[in-house]
């Protein structure tokens, strides 16, 4: 089950305010999107429904608010309304087993893994994290002293 272009657009804009980007790419530059994509067709398929369903529940928790889908809010709407989601405080019903704290805390910890991912597996473009963390899996992780 694909994510509709909404629900993409819902997707990105949150990524987008998760790791936002500053010196360095944030999450839709670094991949972190099409990562997530592609878990949720592949490995963590079994997932999509839920996901789907609460970002559609997380445009209609911004239009209850706002009166605009998540993605077209102002950023510190944007902001505000992950804060308050993430305290669990809703102006819409959300479903008692995937609750608004349980699915921006997936996020976080979906969007954490495709920005910080091995390039190979189709996040972290240009292993962007890992520059800005100055990690080079070229050197050892320990290096022995002399």
């Amino acid at each position: 089950m694909p994510l509709t272009p909404q629900q993409i657009e819902a997707l990105r804009a949150l990524l987008d305010r998760l790791i936002p980007e500053d010196e360095f790419p944030g999450a839709l530059a670094a991949g972190t999107d099409k990562f997530i994509l592609q878990l949720l067709t592949h490995a963590c398929a079994a997932e999509t429904p839920i996901i789907a369903q609460s970002l559609t529940q997380l445009d209609a928790e911004a239009i209850a608010r706002h009166d605009l889908p998540f993605g077209k809010l102002p950023i510190a709407a944007q902001d505000a309304l992950i804060y308050e989601l993430e305290h669990n405080r809703t102006a819409t019903a959300w479903p008692t087993t995937f609750p608004a704290n349980g699915f921006i805390n997936r996020l976080i910890d979906l969007a954490a893994e495709g920005f910080y991912a091995d390039p190979a597996n189709g996040g972290n473009r240009d292993a962007s994290s890992w520059r800005m963390i100055g990690y080079n899996p070229l050197l050892p992780v320990h290096p022995t002293a002399p």
